[in-house]
């Protein structure tokens, strides 16, 4: 009975975390936030929506520092428009890049429209599927993908970056399994 009981609470504590997290720059086809894969051909382009999702995690404040990783070389990020509250912007977007707004971004707000990403996708096949990934910026210290809070000083608050997929699904990264399958991880 114990050692059902811990299982359970095992189960609960992982997928909980799973679940919820603290803030998140995260990719999406539209402001449905329901769509993160799409189609796209040889030298078509493609429009991607940045937004920061806070779930758990505190109000987006003036400053946002990330940068996007392409997962493929035919994949060029050839443009992007940022809300028309950011005021100010330092670096690039494919090597890092800081953006602010003249005041708190994201007050009360549970998802807000960061900006949009033009992407074309210059590859030789036209189902090739590649991915869009908001990651850490190098130069920040220590580096990260991170918001400031809306708050005295502006600290920073590290936050999780979200995949985009073209030519594919974007999953979970669950999958089906057996009770001893799961039991058999710690035998």
């Amino acid at each position: 009975m114990k050692k059902l009981a811990m299982s359970v609470l095992f189960l609960m504590l992982m997928f909980g975390s799973a679940v919820a997290h603290d803030g998140a720059l995260s990719l999406f086809r539209d402001a449905t936030l329901g769509a993160c894969s799409a189609p796209i051909g040889m030298f078509e382009i493609d429009t991607i929506m940045m937004y920061y999702v806070r779930d758990d995690g505190p109000d987006l404040g003036k400053a946002l520092e990330f940068r996007i990783e392409m997962s493929i070389a035919e994949a060029l990020p050839i443009g992007y428009e940022w809300n028309s509250q950011i005021v100010l912007e330092f670096g690039n977007i494919m090597d890092g890049i800081s953006i602010t707004g003249a005041t708190c971004l994201g007050s009360n707000q549970t998802e807000v429209y960061i900006g949009s990403l033009y992407i074309m996708y210059a590859g030789a096949f036209d189902d090739e599927r590649f991915t869009a990934m908001v990651k850490e910026d190098p130069a920040a210290q220590p580096p990260g993908i991170y918001i400031t809070l809306c708050a005295e000083g502006n600290p920073m608050w590290p936050v999780l970056g979200g995949t985009f997929v073209f030519n594919g699904n974007c999953s979970t990264g669950v999958k089906e399994t057996s009770w001893g399958a799961i039991k058999e991880l710690y035998r």
